[in-house]
């Protein structure tokens, strides 16, 4: 690679810096609204802070964009040091507000510095997993067309599937209907739901449910298996899971029961705080890429 490419993402990730292998990266740090006070990730405000909030006092969060400033200031602060500028952003549906932001930025500095968005469609762990792959991409090419067709290859085989035990969470913060919220409380039922890479519309998706979290994980795995027959996949390149620590044993099963499938990565993260926002408490979730 004889280009100098910085990467820009932002915490929404399912994985911290150190589990990232390339140094030339830095990350945006989405506002979080916790019963009208903005919060940022930290050693202190972090997920599993969150969560024992929600549990405990029954306190209503939310995310917003991330500031645009701090992004412009970032890339001020780097435009002469690299070749090229590329922003790994969640999912546009999810986050118009924050993909618009970032290719208003790109437009600005189009004479100063080539800034490529890439739309991961996706959250959390998927967005962590998109991320990586455009690093195994930037490793091996520095041309800016290669690296945006080789991305969206990566975002077309990146499929996300998350447990969320109550769909009030995503419902509060618009993710997802408040029918589809209040079905999942009274049948008591556990959802998986899901991001689709090759999905277009990059939309929260209802995937499959379940009575116990040993089943949600079979059927987990189900539909990852019929996701590599589907796309004649006989190997996952990477998978990236994370959850905030309070569903251990579920967690734990999952983990053992993906030992069944071909892999050739598979990196445990952790919920972030803005993650944590939408997915509540005891939630977990995993991304692969084929």
């Amino acid at each position: 690679m004889n280009k100098r490419i910085l990467i820009i993402t932002a915490d929404n990730l399912g994985l911290s810096k150190e589990q990232i292998d390339y140094r030339d990266l830095e990350i945006l740090k989405f506002p979080v609204i916790v019963d009208g006070k903005e919060y940022r990730q930290s050693e202190e405000y972090n997920a599993t802070w969150l969560i024992e909030r929600f549990v405990k006092e029954g306190v209503v969060a939310k995310s917003t964009s991330i500031v645009k400033g701090e992004l412009i200031e970032l890339i001020e602060a780097n435009k002469d040091k690299y070749d090229l500028i590329i922003h790994v952003v969640m999912s546009s549906v999810m986050s118009a507000a924050t993909f618009a932001m970032a290719e208003n930025v790109r437009e600005m500095y189009a004479n100063t510095i080539p800034i490529i968005n890439i739309d991961s469609r996706q959250a959390v762990t998927g967005v962590g997993n998109v991320l990586m792959g455009v690093i195994d991409i930037i490793k091996e090419h520095d041309d800016a067309d290669d690296i945006v067709r080789l991305s969206q290859e990566i975002v077309k085989n990146t499929f996300n599937y998350v447990v969320i035990p109550d769909l009030n969470y995503l419902a509060r913060g618009g993710r997802i209907g408040k029918a589809r919220a209040l079905m999942g409380s009274v049948l008591r039922i556990i959802p998986i739901v899901g991001l689709m890479g090759d999905d277009e519309e990059g939309s929260v998706v209802p995937l499959d449910k379940g009575r116990t979290f040993k089943q949600v994980n079979q059927k987990i795995i189900d539909l990852m298996e019929a996701k590599m027959a589907e796309k004649s996949a006989t190997q996952i390149r990477r998978i990236v899971m994370n959850d905030v620590g309070d569903n251990l044993e579920a967690v734990s099963d999952l983990e053992e029961k993906l030992k069944s499938l071909p892999c050739n990565e598979m990196i445990h993260g952790k919920t972030d705080l803005v993650g944590a926002v939408y997915l509540g408490p005891r939630a977990y979730c995993l991304a692969m890429t084929l």
